[in-house]
Parts: C-alpha cells; sequence; structure tokens
C-alpha cells in the first residue's frame, strides 16, 4: 500500500511556497522603492547632496520605504491567486514540487480535476468568501475567519494515522510523495 505524505514534508513545502511569494513580491518591491527614490531625488533636487537638507533626504528614504512596502504587500495579494491556483488545476505547487508531493486520490491514483479542484477551494475558502462579500452578499465576510480558523485546525489532522488534512478529505484526496508513487507503480508492473 501506498504511503502518504506526513505532516512535516506538507510543513515544509507551504513554507517554501510562502518564502517564494515573498522572494518575488519583494524583487518588484524593491524596484518600485529604487524607483520612487530615483523620482524623489528629482523632485526634491537631491542631485547635489551638499545642497539638500536632511528632511529632504529623509522624506526620499521614507518615500521609497513607503513605495516598496506598498507595492511588496500589492504583489503578494495580487500573485498569491495564481499562484495557488496551480494546486487547484495541476495538485501541485513550486514548494510540493521542490519537496516531491502530488495530490492524489486516496488511493493514490490522478485525481479529477473536479478534485483538486474543490480540494483548493476549500482549502483557500476565503477567496470564494471574498468573491461573494464582492457581489454583494457582505455578511458572508463575517463567516471567512471562523472558516479560516476550521481548515487552519483541519490542516493538524495530516498529523493523524490518516495523514490526510480536512480539506484533503472533504475532496477525497491525499498528499503523496512522489518517490513512494513511483516505487508502487514498479511494485505492480512486476506483477
Amino acid at each position: 500500500m501506498k504511503q502518504r505524505a506526513g505532516f512535516g514534508p506538507r510543513l515544509v513545502a507551504l513554507v517554501i511556497d510562502m518564502l517564494l511569494l515573498g522572494a518575488i513580491s519583494c524583487v518588484f518591491g524593491l524596484m518600485a522603492g529604487s524607483l520612487s527614490s530615483v523620482v524623489a531625488h528629482k523632485v526634491f533636487h537631491l542631485d547635489a547632496a551638499a545642497n539638500a537638507g536632511p528632511e529632504a533626504i529623509f522624506a526620499s528614504g521614507l518615500l521609497g520605504v513607503g513605495i516598496f512596502l506598498l507595492v511588496t504587500a500589492l504583489v503578494a495579494t495580487f500573485l498569491s491567486l495564481p499562484y495557488n491556483l496551480m494546486e487547484a488545476f495541476f495538485g501541485w505547487t513550486p514548494g510540493k514540487l521542490v519537496m516531491g508531493l502530488r495530490v492524489r486520490n486516496e488511493d493514490g491514483a490522478l485525481p479529477s480535476l473536479g478534485q483538486v479542484f474543490s480540494r483548493w477551494l476549500i482549502k483557500h475558502n476565503a477567496i470564494l468568501i471574498a468573491l461573494l462579500t464582492f457581489i454583494g452578499l457582505a455578511p458572508a465576510a463575517f463567516v471567512a475567519p471562523l472558516l479560516q480558523a476550521i481548515v487552519f485546525g483541519g490542516c493538524f489532522m495530516a498529523l493523524g494515522a490518516g495523514r490526510q488534512a480536512l480539506h484533503d478529505q472533504m475532496a477525497h484526496t491525499a498528499v503523496y510523495e512522489v518517490s513512494e508513487l513511483q516505487a508502487h507503480s514498479e511494485d505492480n508492473s512486476v506483477l
């Protein structure tokens, strides 16, 4: 029988995804912050540093830091949806690829698109709640924290013997290590 991936490798994959998304966001933030600093130098006439007062230099630096933080947050927010949609359609994220993990059926077979998408939708239900709130179902916004707390707590169910988080159980999926899937398929090919 195929052994499912445990909580540890899944947590490491999540950390890799968060670091990668953060790094990409910071690169865009640094570019925007640097550009705003160059613009501020022109606006505050800081080309000749001897003529620039400390207030102007401080304002230029503060503007650059502010733009960096704003752009980093915006990129992280807007990039997180397409980044996470990889898991919704393919059953992996870059972190899962690095860790050699894939989302499969409970028995290890390839899941249907409906299964991986429903797993993703349950796991990232805040996105659905945001869409419902956007189209006018404002009370849905009050439900989001409760649902996210349930999903967060449900992730720890992967520590159990079945090694399935709540969103896996609801979608009838499980996370497997690629090496385990390959070893099992080689065993079957001999039979």
